[in-house]
């Protein structure tokens, strides 16, 4: 996982991120490569917190959706949607990055929390499929 390699301080958040879906980076017909290679939206996070060996500190906080793109392909997410969040802690943001490539949020399912808890308490970090 790129947070677990980063030097970057890091929270896993399991909840959702809401956001107007209108401001995502879209392709032009006429030209793919003219998009912004970051954007920034405002967001609203919200879930558990991952403290000791469980999700169970509760956040409602604002956060930054960072969306990445790379010529034509851009990150993304939808609102609302439950995630496991790798949310970088920028100063006072919180910054949840959704890279062309992705590595920073995942369907929120079993088998997702199991590998980000086995990671937690030192065993290997496998990547999972990333959104």
């Amino acid at each position: 996982m790129h947070a677990a390699k980063s030097d970057s301080a890091y929270n896993v958040i399991a909840g959702e991120l809401r956001f107007d879906e209108s401001l995502l980076p879209q392709s032009h017909a006429d030209n793919p490569n003219d998009i912004p290679p970051l954007t920034q939206i405002p967001a609203q996070l919200s879930g558990k917190m991952l403290e000791g060996k469980y999700f169970s500190g509760r956040v409602n906080v604002p956060a930054v959706l960072e969306v990445e793109c790379l010529g034509p392909w851009c990150g993304g997410m939808k609102s609302g949607a439950d995630y496991v969040f790798f949310a970088e802690q920028r100063g006072q943001d919180l910054v949840i990055r959704a890279g062309a490539c992705g590595g920073f949020a995942f369907d929120d399912t079993p088998e997702v929390r199991r590998q980000v808890l086995d990671c937690h308490r030192g065993a290997a970090c496998e990547p999972a499929m990333p959104r």
